[in-house]
């Protein structure tokens, strides 16, 4: 009888490199063994919250933590308000944090065409990211689930794999369609030179894609190279400080090696869970408690009712009972 996570570690390298090449189950299986030994259960850190100021608030208390403490129970007391957290109000916290990071109004993410977030580049806030990078390996770790879907060129970086041109059209699908129609004509005659036109607070600027890139002209032979540098620019290099400085404070919790097992694609679902809700599911794995029992007629009647529910009042419900509206992987 061998143990699966010893069979894979081994192979740890191979499947970093191929992380396709064994069951995600596994993979998921052996990532959670990981995480669950990382915190101190016996040691809490109390975070005193404030409700109508979740974003600063929560910076406040967290930039008081050092690397040990992150990696403690955490332990949600909102001010103002009575109650005792027993995993509920940290769940809830989570959600509420991660909802007002993500949140364009606080200027820290901005939200592309696909409907997923990546950094702001007008934000330099760099300490900021490196806390966000601590906030979501720590959600990671604890099997919590929040509505993230950052971009998959985002996801790439985090991973530390390289972006990929078909990630421009999750930024921008009109950019992404454009660049791609240069690879169908003749180029030598559209005047075009290695500079990219942004607007940066109002102001509209000429970025050199390369060094002395206004006096290089594109061709049909350098086509491939400009739409490189471009898909860079706007995925990675505008946007690299604060890549960089979330990277540093993911990896303080998680090293590379623990998290490059995954997919982009597989990381959006262990981040954000599955938006559909089983009843039959969550009947199958509910627990009771005397006098309740699956047969009462209470059980009954209360599944009855919310097996007629739809999707998005299971979610309000499953908010409600667990402080997250997100049904974990597996």
């Amino acid at each position: 009888h061998i143990n699966n996570s010893e069979v894979l570690i081994p192979k740890l390298k191979c499947i970093q490199n191929f992380p396709e090449l064994m069951n995600f189950n596994l993979r998921l299986s052996y990532f959670n063994q990981k995480m669950s030994s990382k915190i101190n259960e016996k040691e809490k850190i109390v975070l005193k919250i404030d409700r109508t100021d979740v974003l600063y608030s929560s910076f406040n208390e967290l930039q008081k933590l050092d690397s040990i403490d992150w990696l403690k129970s955490f332990k949600i007391s909102f001010i103002g308000e009575i109650g005792i957290d027993e995993g509920g109000l940290t769940n809830e916290w989570f959600s509420l944090i991660v909802k007002e990071i993500l949140n364009p109004k606080n200027n820290l993410f901005i939200l592309t065409e696909n409907k997923s977030y990546q950094p702001n580049p007008l934000n330099q806030d760099i300490d900021h990211f490196k806390l966000i990078g601590m906030i979501f390996s720590r959600l990671l770790i604890q099997r919590q689930c929040v509505n993230a879907h950052l971009s998959k060129s985002f996801y790439r970086q985090i991973l530390h794999q390289c972006i990929k041109f078909d990630d421009l059209k999750d930024y921008d699908e009109e950019i992404y369609e454009s660049l791609q129609n240069l690879f169908n004509i003749d180029v030598d005659f559209l005047d075009l030179n290695f500079t990219i036109d942004v607007n940066k607070n109002g102001e509209n600027k000429t970025i050199l894609l390369c060094e002395n890139g206004d006096d290089i002209s594109v061709t049909n032979e350098n086509i491939k190279e400009y739409v490189s540098l471009y898909t860079n620019y706007h995925l990675k290099k505008s946007i690299i400080n604060q890549i960089d400085s979330f990277k540093e404070g993911f990896n303080s919790l998680i090293q590379t090696e623990e998290i490059g097992i995954f997919t982009p694609d597989e990381l959006d679902l262990i981040i954000c869970g599955k938006q559909t809700i089983d009843v039959n599911d969550l009947r199958k794995y509910t627990k009771y408690e005397f006098p309740y029992h699956k047969k009462h007629k209470v059980i009954l009647m209360f599944f009855n009712v919310i097996s007629k529910w739809d999707n998005e009042k299971l979610s309000k419900f499953l908010l409600f009972l667990t402080g997250s509206s997100r049904v974990p992987i597996n």
